[in-house]
């Protein structure tokens, strides 16, 4: 646009450095990869930026353990918690949120607590709205944050569907180890057999494993094929988490979930994978 002078101002270009060092521009292509398209996989990265795909993986795998990637069972890369991301811009998401928030705010209004939408990327669930509930002095949004999905109710019942075999890459892996997600064979089985009483009960509970003072109650949202693709939370203060074992909130969480795999089916959203 014309200056005050009326000469035609130009963006400055930024340069190439004449020292340029290739690893560190390979990290920042790579992180410029994930925030603009969401998934990078080990060969495409390679591909991009004309590495073999072992220094492509060991690039990845430094994104991972810094927090700034997270890869999910399908060994594909996804924006991590070092990133900061708007997930309602990613397109899945967004149309995820655009059908189920209305039964998000329903929940809320119902139930008077602050209520979450969730998705599970890895061993992450990334939430995509919150919903305050009328105490505003009680528990806050947490819309954008990202937390392990093995601490909270979301996650933990996204993780409930999962076989066996994937929940082995996603905890038990190298991978497991670079990004501080490991859980030795003990620890392993214990974390299996809480999984298989959750998908029994339809439920997680997660007691001030994420946030002191707050509770949370989360089941599943299916989609048109009975895949797991979100999870709908409500959190309460824990000195009262007793609510959430009342015949009111988990009928009303229930319904939320129910209506709103409805929705998605009547929108035909089968092509939404968690």
């Amino acid at each position: 646009m014309p200056n005050y002078d009326g000469v035609m101002e130009r963006r400055t270009v930024a340069q190439k450095p004449a020292h340029l060092l290739s690893s560190v521009d390979n990290v920042l292509r790579l992180l410029q990869s994930l925030r603009d398209t969401g998934a990078v996989s080990i060969t495409d990265a390679a591909a991009d930026l004309q590495v073999s795909p072992s220094t492509a993986h060991r690039l990845l795998s430094m994104l991972v353990y810094r927090g700034f990637a997270v890869q999910d069972e399908s060994r594909t890369y996804h924006p991590g918690p070092g990133i900061v991301a708007n997930v309602e811009a990613q397109s899945a998401h967004r149309h995820l949120l655009q059908i189920l928030r209305p039964h998000l705010e329903t929940l809320s209004e119902t139930t008077g607590e602050t209520c979450n939408l969730l998705v599970r990327v890895g061993t992450t669930t990334r939430f995509l709205a919150s919903e305050e509930g009328a105490d505003r002095m009680g528990i806050g949004s947490r819309a954008g944050e990202i937390l392990p999905a093995r601490l909270t109710s979301g996650g933990q019942v996204l993780l409930a569907e999962l076989s066996p075999q994937v929940l082995a890459s996603l905890y038990t892996s190298n991978t497991a180890r670079t990004s501080g997600e490991f859980l030795d064979a003990e620890a392993f089985v214990r974390f299996r057999r809480r999984l298989d009483l959750i998908r029994q009960t339809g439920s997680a509970l997660n007691r001030e494993r994420t946030e002191r003072g707050v509770a949370a109650l989360g089941m599943v949202v299916r989609g048109p094929e009975g895949q797991a693709l979100a999870a709908i939370s409500v959190s309460v203060p824990s000195n009262r988490d007793e609510a959430l074992e009342s015949e009111r909130i988990r009928t009303a969480l229930t319904v939320a979930c129910r209506e709103g795999a409805v929705d998605l089916r009547d929108d035909g959203a089968g092509t939404f994978r968690p």
